[in-house]
């Protein structure tokens, strides 16, 4: 037998031992005798003293306090596993969704905490940040919500359907792909109609409002991060005092939401000590809902919202405060004085241009919408959908006021047009003096998206232009809220990006020239633009794109400390970045006004290949470029049909046919219906062609029918 057999011999002596006393009433202990075996002990509990029962209570007591801790821990164990899980999940679903707005803001850290990205292209991102927008819960979904919740969204879908162009709403803000094989058309509802039924103005609220809302923010986001900090402190600060004036000329409320969110975004950024000291336990709140001697809550401005229908305004009204609703706008055109002192702070004009037919009305609107503008460094918005024939408007919109309102050094004056409103003008008796023939400018800016005064390298054929290829336009991502979902039916994705194309000017400020100290610009650098804008662009701004070669970090941190740019003196993204195996490809319209493709290689500057594979559509790039190549815009795109008819004319007129498009040395019809002759062709005196002999007609014969000797 072996030690381990004889081992658990031993204690299966024990145990039946231990039975047997256990069975006749006696406590049994087993010990080992002195020849190493082990023998039983036989005692009677009553026999041990005092001592020897409390040693062997405690003993009992330990050991059913293991046995418990041992049967619960199988319990704690599953709980803390699973609580364990639980948390680790919750914090892989914190870490991606951080990671991925660190993503689109561009935020992401290196070694030590530092930011990987340059300062300069960090602040020079298109937009906000983040840049998915989502719509505001308490000042537009819930209440909005509420309002449809008594129709069945099956009706709303259908009156969606039936007005805005079927399936994915072509003829609204949004621009699905199917909306390119249809005719282009303007949005089906707009904020001017006077009749609009009651499903309609829930259609309107439902599936117009979100996406002219996400448009509208994105373009005050970047209006905001171009003209600085000190433009929407003055905002805050008029709202606060009453002074703020907000038009919304084409939203129907959707703009004056969206300046409003701005202004509490700011409110809140200035008060971040006071919201601090107004949090802590030792704050006192008073009655009247201040503490500290803030404002509980952010200042809205007083609004005005151009609202024709008496059924939409209804529902604006109940997400609008501080308002006033009107049919129509003001005509401040035609005035004597007001026209030149303006009246409203932020003027927004979504949509309002296509719906217009003709050009004369369209020049007269947004001449208004400029007299309407004060004086005082207000800001206009406009934007249109982002196709061709929303571009056309913007495009002509911003021609129309470089040459006949906005002033710039090389234009200080406009000449008077036939159609624009005469100038009081006194002719004094007996003095024989002309009237002027030109008219001087007003003082203004284009903020975005041109970071130049001069004319739109995009928009080279004037007018209308079918097949239109290029043109500049940006999209915006937003959260669809819950009823948007429904109508559209959407169950793979809740976001939705609306492209669209915008100008944001402003009237009686010029950052290019030296500004006042009241004026809240004062403290910002003069605007440089056109070619010397760009060529110190291309060469890089910042110690790591001019100190690339020479490695010394102490010269990098001069050099970016000497040449900050001012954000309006870059070249802008057109289009989305090219990226490629070892360089990067931008798009970009520059400061001289014209159109340019950039390679940034990785041999250029690592920091500025890095910035560039990050970057996005829309943004203003500062760190240069390796080679710069002129892109000229594309040509219209030739329709199918048109093609296949000129080929078709071609080869009959080379068989001898006298269908349209014959071959060069006869005569056809060009694309407007008039004639075209070929070479050696011309009309002769009573509409006769002279110049080419025909052959094979006819034979020369004299009058009595007998055929002439040559």
């Amino acid at each position: 037998m072996t030690v381990d057999e004889g081992h658990e011999a031993a204690l299966d002596a024990q145990e039946a031992s231990a039975l047997e006393a256990e069975e006749a009433g006696k406590t049994g202990v087993v010990r080992r005798g002195e020849g190493g075996e082990w023998e039983d002990v036989e005692y009677d509990e009553d026999e041990l003293s005092e001592e020897e029962l409390a040693q062997m209570d405690e003993l009992d007591a330990l050991e059913g306090e293991d046995e418990m801790v041992m049967s619960d821990q199988l319990y704690v164990d599953d709980d803390t596993k699973l609580a364990q899980d639980m948390q680790d999940t919750m914090s892989a679903a914190e870490t991606a969704k951080a990671a991925q707005e660190a993503y689109e803001q561009g935020d992401d850290e290196g070694e030590g905490g530092s930011s990987r990205i340059h300062p300069l292209t960090q602040e020079n991102k298109y937009g906000p940040l983040p840049f998915t927008i989502q719509l505001p819960k308490a000042g537009f979904v819930d209440p909005a919500s509420l309002l449809l919740s008594g129709i069945p969204p099956v009706h709303i879908a259908e009156a969606a359907h039936r007005v805005f162009g079927g399936v994915g709403l072509p003829y609204s803000t949004s621009t699905p792909a199917i909306g390119k094989t249809m005719q282009p058309k303007p949005i089906q509802l707009d904020a001017y109609q006077s009749g609009m039924s009651d499903i309609e103005a829930d259609t309107y609220l439902a599936t117009i409002f979100p996406g002219m809302y996400a448009s509208v923010m994105s373009v005050l986001a970047e209006t905001r991060r171009r003209l600085g900090t000190h433009w929407a402190e003055n905002l805050v600060k008029k709202a606060e005092a009453g002074e703020l004036k907000i038009l919304d000329a084409g939203g129907a409320g959707a703009g004056v939401l969206a300046v409003r969110e701005m202004l509490r975004a700011e409110w809140e950024r200035m008060h971040e000590d006071d919201q601090s000291d107004a949090a802590s336990v030792m704050a006192l709140a008073e009655a009247d809902g201040k503490a500290g001697g803030a404002n509980a809550s952010a200042p809205l401005g007083s609004a005005t919202v151009l609202t024709g229908a008496d059924t939409l305004r209804k529902r604006a009204s109940q997400l609008l405060e501080n308002t006033t609703f009107i049919p129509r706008l003001p005509d401040y055109l035609h005035t004597e004085e007001a026209r030149f002192k303006g009246k409203y702070d932020i003027v927004i004009a979504p949509h309002t241009l296509w719906q217009l037919r003709e050009d004369y009305t369209r020049k007269q609107h947004t001449q208004n919408l400029w007299s309407l503008l004060s004086t005082d460094g207000g800001v206009m918005v406009m934007l249109e959908k982002g196709v061709p024939r929303g571009f056309e408007m913007i495009a002509a919109a911003r021609e129309m006021l470089l040459e006949t309102r906005i002033s710039s050094p090389e234009a200080r004056a406009q000449n008077i047009d036939i159609s624009d409103p005469p100038e009081p003008y006194v002719h004094w008796e007996g003095q024989e003096q002309a009237e002027p023939l030109t008219r001087p400018k007003e003082k203004g800016m284009i903020v975005a998206p041109c970071t130049n005064h001069a004319g739109c390298p995009a928009y080279v054929q004037k007018g209308h232009v079918r097949g239109r290829r290029d043109i500049c336009h940006f999209e915006q991502r937003y959260i669809r809220p819950p009823f948007l979902q429904k109508v559209l039916n959407a169950k793979d994705k809740n976001h939705e990006d609306v492209k669209f194309s915008y100008l944001a000017v402003m009237r009686g400020r010029d950052l290019r020239e030296v500004q006042d100290a009241k004026d809240g610009f004062a403290q910002q650098q003069v605007l440089e633009q056109g070619k010397p804008a760009t060529e110190k662009a291309f060469e890089g701004y910042g110690g790591e794109a001019r100190n690339r070669n020479t490695g010394d970090p102490a010269a990098a941190r001069d050099g970016e400390e000497q040449s900050t740019p001012h954000s309006l003196s870059l070249p802008r993204a057109i289009l989305p970045p090219l990226k490629r195996r070892g360089h990067v490809i931008l798009d970009l319209c520059t400061p001289t006004g014209t159109l340019e493709r950039w390679t940034v290689p990785k041999s250029f500057s690592k920091q500025a290949y890095r910035d560039a594979r990050k970057s996005s559509w829309g943004d203003l790039w500062a760190l240069g470029a390796k080679t710069r190549v002129l892109r000229t815009v594309r040509g219209p795109k030739s329709r199918k049909s048109d093609h296949d008819m000129d080929v078709t004319s071609s080869k009959k007129g080379r068989k001898g046919g006298k269908k349209n498009g014959g071959d060069d040395s006869g005569v056809g019809v060009d694309e407007h219906g008039r004639l075209k002759f070929g070479e050696g062709v011309s009309m002769g005196e009573g509409g006769k062609m002279r110049g080419r002999k025909i052959k094979g007609v006819r034979d020369k014969r004299d009058k009595k029918g007998r055929r002439a000797e040559e």
